[in-house]
């Protein structure tokens, strides 16, 4: 495992026979790239049909205040916890966006990011359950301490398209809010929320679509 303490991109090497923890429980500011205060762990493995994510959101008091319950629905305006996801060593305009909430509300999409051109971007929902991910999630008041669990089809994550590496680029995402919130139309923004990354994208301001700062996750 490589930290990203160093300016160097992290890298995860997973394999089938154990989860493999990410090496640091705080991820960092999408802006500055200083680690966060708040723990996140996760741990990953993949057999022949899925890559497994199982994950914890600690230090997280206000699971309770995240009103989404439905799929594909706007949930990253709230908490959530994020996965981007490309096939191939190089960083891809095109890859998976897939998002799970306290409420194991699911947003699953692919993303066209023209981040090498002229920055337009679009996006494409896709039904979970059509895909065939698996996705659980369960809140813990007592520790502040809210979990998921994912199994996301390995022939989904041949995108954006089929090779033989086994090389992808990933990032991990949290969002988590900072003040309590009183309307259940509440959104995040740079001022009541952290934004936080496995691999900062060290963003001007808060930021995640950045597949140039996704790190690496190679299968062994």
């Amino acid at each position: 495992m490589t930290e990203n303490n160093t300016g160097k991109l992290p890298t995860i090497t997973i394999n089938k026979e154990s989860f493999t923890q990410l090496g640091d429980l705080h991820f960092k500011h999408s802006v500055g790239g200083e680690p966060i205060k708040e723990e996140t762990l996760v741990l990953v493995k993949y057999d022949n049909e899925f890559l497994e994510i199982q994950f914890e959101c600690r230090d997280n008091p206000r699971m309770d205040q995240n009103y989404f319950t439905e799929d594909n629905t706007p949930m990253f305006t709230q908490e959530v916890f994020e996965l981007f996801i490309s096939k191939g060593k190089e960083p891809m305009e095109d890859y998976v966006e897939i998002q799970l909430n306290p409420n194991n509300a699911m947003f699953l999409a692919t993303i066209h990011n023209n981040f090498k051109g002229d920055g337009k971007f679009s996006s494409q929902y896709l039904d979970p359950n059509a895909m065939g991910v698996e996705h659980s999630a369960s809140k813990d008041q007592s520790t502040n301490t809210w979990s998921g669990h994912m199994k996301i089809p390995l022939k989904l994550l041949q995108y954006p398209e089929e090779t033989p590496d086994n090389v992808y680029r990933l990032n991990f995402y949290r969002i988590i809010s900072q003040q309590d919130q009183t309307e259940k139309d509440w959104r995040n923004n740079a001022e009541n929320s952290t934004f936080a990354c496995w691999s900062s994208t060290m963003a001007p301001r808060p930021a995640f679509h950045r597949p140039e700062y996704f790190g690496y996750m190679v299968l062994e």
